[in-house]
């Protein structure tokens, strides 16, 4: 009896082991590395201002959160895609990690994004967030439907700097029409606000690279070919957010 049970068992454990045959191994290999690229290539359109590529890989019913759970659909997230001239100041966004399951025409990427600005080799600021985004494949191509991403948790040092500096860094910058970041100077401190928003100190982590306690994000003040300061770039969640001064 036990014999007849084992070889039942085999017996039905026969079309499981056959039911992907070697085509659709191959098709999934294919589709792992086409998602992989598409990540890479998905990121690299914050840095470089390409919303014809983003338009193809996010789809028009896109979603995504953040560690805040602030939900943007797919026009409030292609505002920031945009090509920021940084200037001096280098900027690198890496996909890390980055792991894929497939469940038919449904795919489930994960992974770590590492950003870095760096301006002349001197002053530098990195971090991580991690991602999960959903994928879905429709008439043969895939378009990514979701992510949601939250910032690895950094260890933020404020430094003391000659609050003389910060006179060069007073003003307006535009985050949308009607919208701007406003930075002022209050004694030795370096304050900012965003329209509608309190007022915050900007804690230095250099001379150009600021924080705010409680916010996932850096502020780095960018100077132009004339040497004045033109804007400031907000890296956040994986991306570099240009704001113009218009003040």
């Amino acid at each position: 009896m036990r014999l007849l049970i084992a070889g039942l068992l085999i017996l039905a454990m026969i079309p499981i082991a056959l039911s992907q045959t070697p085509n659709q191994k191959v098709s999934e290999a294919s589709d792992e590395l086409e998602l992989k690229r598409l990540e890479d290539e998905w990121l690299s359109t914050y840095l470089r201002g390409d919303k014809a590529t983003f338009d193809r890989i996010v789809a028009d019913d896109f979603t995504g959160t953040d560690e805040s759970a602030v939900l943007r659909n797919k026009t409030q997230e292609r505002e920031l895609v945009q090509a920021p001239p940084f200037g001096a100041i280098k900027v690198s966004l890496t996909n890390e990690d980055v792991q894929v399951r497939i469940y038919g025409d449904t795919a489930i990427v994960t992974g770590r994004i590492a950003q870095k600005a760096e301006r002349a080799g001197q002053d530098s600021f990195s971090f991580q967030s991690r991602f999960t985004d959903t994928f879905l494949k429709r008439q043969g191509r895939w378009q990514v439907v979701a992510r949601h991403y939250s910032r690895l948790p950094q260890e933020r040092t404020a430094i003391k700097v000659d609050p003389k500096i910060y006179d060069a860094y007073v003003g307006d910058y535009e985050i949308a029409p009607g919208i701007v970041f406003q930075v002022s100077k209050e004694g030795d401190k370096l304050m900012g606000q965003t329209t509608g928003q309190p007022k915050a100190e900007l804690f230095a982590e250099s001379e150009i690279g600021f924080f705010v306690k409680g916010i996932p994000a850096q502020f780095i003040f960018v100077r132009d070919e004339k040497g004045q300061v033109a804007r400031v770039v907000v890296l956040q969640d994986g991306r570099s957010i240009p704001l113009r001064r218009i003040k």
